[in-house]
């Protein structure tokens, strides 16, 4: 017969469990330990980790005030030496000077057309200008006059207005040409054959060879003729850019506007009569010219054919005297 053994310590067996089953409640409370000493350390961990976060924080917000006063200082310091930076931007381009070509067009309905292509003249001679063309044709009502006006470009605006004073201004056009890109090409490449030149007149001057010396003549001749023509460029955009270029059109009160004249049979007529009377005021004047020689010679001719006529008259009446008797 089998003894049950009981630890004292138990205490008396729950109702329906066997005396000698294992004791549940003990395991229980290991597990209970260990997951409450589980928990005890993940809480210090955690502890310990938002205290060093804390404490970090701390740091970061003492050290911040640091970073800011020292940029604060050195902000005050690049400021304060401003003046000694260099601000200029490397290898810039070079800045030119604009040169531009100013061209203007008029035309004026003049009640006199000679008298006011003279005031034309004399306003342009005001501003330090110059006439550089002054074609007049026609005459009476249909007389005009075609002057090319050259004054400076800052004073276009005011010849202009003082061209339109004249008369009935009809029409008038601006215009304005940028050629700071061909005066700065044309520029470059006479320096650039100025320099070729100087170095070859430096190797005709060392040339002992005259197979070398003959054909570095005949290339320089060349550049010095491209030279030339280079410079003559420059000079003629140089003197359109100085001085503006103003075409005054004036017009008597019956003359058509240059690029209106009409067409068709009333046009030919009106054409064949102002060449009809042209043709006979050239006559006349080439008349009135040549008169006084006329009347000069047709007296001296009259005087030597009454002289001769006299002469003859005379002739016959000697010869017809008897001869003396003997």
């Amino acid at each position: 017969m089998t003894s049950l053994r009981t630890n004292p310590d138990d205490g008396p067996p729950a109702p329906g469990r066997a005396v000698g089953s294992p004791a549940r409640p003990r395991t229980r409370q290991a597990k209970s330990g260990f997951l409450a000493a589980l928990l005890l350390v993940a809480g210090i961990a955690l502890a310990g980790c938002s205290g060093g976060g804390d404490s970090a924080t701390d740091g970061s917000r003492e050290a911040a005030p640091d970073v800011a006063d020292g940029s604060g200082t050195e902000d005050s310091g690049a400021g304060g030496s401003g003046e000694d930076v260099d601000t200029r931007v490397p290898f810039a381009p070079e800045i030119l000077d604009r040169q531009v070509i100013t061209t203007a067009d008029i035309t004026i309905r003049s009640a006199d057309v000679n008298r006011d292509a003279d005031r034309a003249a004399l306003l342009v001679s005001t501003v330090g200008g110059l006439i550089s063309g002054d074609v007049r044709g026609g005459v009476g009502e249909r007389q005009t006059a075609d002057l090319v006006l050259r004054v400076p470009p800052e004073d276009v605006g005011g010849v202009l207005s003082g061209l339109s004073e004249l008369g009935e201004e009809l029409s008038r056009s601006v215009r304005s040409e940028d050629v700071t890109t061909v005066v700065a090409d044309v520029d470059s490449r006479v320096e650039s054959l100025q320099a070729s030149l100087d170095r070859l007149r430096g190797l005709i001057a060392d040339a002992s060879d005259i197979t070398d010396l003959i054909s570095l003549e005949r290339e320089l001749a060349g550049r010095e003729s491209e030279l030339e023509s280079l410079q003559a460029q420059q000079r003629a955009l140089s003197d359109q850019v100085t001085l503006a270029t103003v075409t005054l059109h004036l017009l008597a009160e019956q003359a058509e506007e240059p690029g209106d004249e009409p067409a068709g049979f009333l046009a030919g007529l009106a054409g064949g009569w102002d060449a009809f009377v042209t043709l006979g005021v050239t006559a006349l004047t080439a008349l009135g010219a040549a008169l006084p020689f006329l009347v000069t010679a047709t007296l001296l001719a009259a005087a030597a054919v009454f002289a001769h006529r006299r002469r003859r008259q005379l002739t016959p009446s000697v010869s017809a005297e008897p001869p003396a008797a003997g």
